[in-house]
């Protein structure tokens, strides 16, 4: 008998992507936020470009940059929105596999049992690559606004330096 042949061993997968599931949701909303901010921000910055002002040559030293990086920060997030939508999604099926897994265990049907593993382990590798891609994404992201708050003319440099800070 092989060892994921054994009821319990599908079903302490069940957890685990349950909890990663809620996880990519908690991450969505936080990145949704961003990006309705990160719109507003690009949308006042295109208005002003088109409107021809003087205030956003005064408020950063490349006014085009500007409009380029903060566009970049928009099409970043959405990203990373889409990519945790996928993993939710995922990590949600994975909880279901599992379960099917667990039951096909208990009914002892041989290559079934086969298959419903490999679906799972499959599906639980698809979400956790998705959400490392995720995590890449939103750093990316941040150096856009890390470079953005650079760019503004008004900004004094920070008196003291964080753990993260490059100079």
């Amino acid at each position: 008998m092989n060892l994921f042949d054994y009821p319990a061993i599908p079903l302490s997968f069940v957890a685990g992507p349950a909890i990663l599931a809620n996880v990519c949701a908690i991450l969505q909303n936080g990145v949704n936020i961003r990006h309705a901010h990160a719109v507003d921000q690009w949308r006042n910055l295109q208005s002003m470009a088109v409107g021809q002002s003087d205030k956003l040559v005064g408020l950063y030293a490349d006014p085009a940059l500007a409009i380029s990086l903060s566009g970049r920060r928009v099409r970043l997030q959405l990203r990373a929105i889409e990519l945790l939508t996928v993993g939710t999604c995922s990590f949600g099926v994975t909880s279901l596999l599992s379960l099917g897994w667990s039951m096909l265990a208990q009914a002892e049907t041989g290559t079934s049992i086969a298959v419903a593993s490999a679906a799972t382990l499959a599906c639980a590798a698809i979400g956790l690559l998705l959400l490392m891609t995720v995590a890449l994404t939103v750093v990316k992201e941040s150096a856009c606004a890390r470079a953005l708050m650079r760019l503004h003319a008004g900004a004094a440099p920070p008196t003291t330096s964080l753990p993260g800070d490059r100079s």
